[in-house]
């Protein structure tokens, strides 16, 4: 599962790590990305370009679009479900990120808030699939959706998913590939000795949040210490 994350890292440091050259849209940090936000993502048909679309897979057969929007899609089920395999196929992106929120159940019902980085502090590109659709204005509309698969072992602490984080060497690959199995064995958790995990403020709970103070480490509950 991926619900929220965060884009902190300058605008031109991400075109230098990515590899851009060109941008459609500015980037500002952002602490608290939310479903239905426009999002930073590199096409697969604009591989050099940072771009912008909707958080929340829209189909272009779906007529009826208020259901809940398809933030995540399954690595399992990519070719199978009809809201994803022909995006699978055809319409892949990069989502940009430098760290993601999960929420871990406590034995009181209450929820405590967890960020995931690398260790190394750098941004990463999610797995993601895009479409788009005609606007009644004429223009056309982006959207996009980020890959998940099981968690790795510091992950599966605070949740069974987590979004598949591309290695570097092997972003180019999610977006000019066209052989299936050589995509989804792309789909695989990203290294646990590479990531960090530590709990942050429940602030970040409130979408309309979206400052510094949500991403500092806040001190682990009793239940919690040995998570870390």
């Amino acid at each position: 599962m991926c619900g929220r994350y965060t884009l902190t890292t300058p605008q031109e440091a991400l075109m230098t790590r990515f590899g851009l050259t060109t941008a459609q849209v500015a980037v500002r940090p952002r602490y608290n990305i939310a479903p239905t936000q426009p999002v930073a993502v590199v096409f697969d048909d604009a591989p050099t370009t940072l771009s912008s679309a909707r958080w929340g897979l829209l189909p272009a057969w779906q007529k009826d679009t208020s259901g809940p929007p398809l933030i995540n899609a399954r690595a399992e089920t990519l070719r199978t479900k009809p809201s994803f395999r022909e995006s699978f196929r055809r319409r892949r992106c990069w989502v940009l990120c430098d760290g993601f929120y999960e929420w871990r159940k406590n034995q009181d019902g209450t929820r405590t808030p967890f960020r995931a980085i690398l260790k190394d502090g750098g941004p990463f590109a999610l797995a993601g699939l895009w479409d788009e659709r005609p606007l009644p204005d004429g223009s056309v509309q982006r959207s996009c959706t980020v890959v998940t698969t099981q968690a790795n072992p510091l992950l599966a602490a605070v949740h069974e998913r987590m979004p598949v984080i591309l290695l570097p060497e092997e972003e180019r690959t999610w977006l000019e590939e066209t052989d299936p199995d050589r995509l989804e064995r792309l789909l695989r958790p990203y290294p646990a000795e590479a990531m960090q995990l530590y709990p942050v403020s429940r602030a970040v709970n409130v979408v309309t949040n979206d400052d510094a103070s949500l991403i500092a480490p806040v001190m682990p509950e009793p239940h919690q210490t040995g998570l870390f």
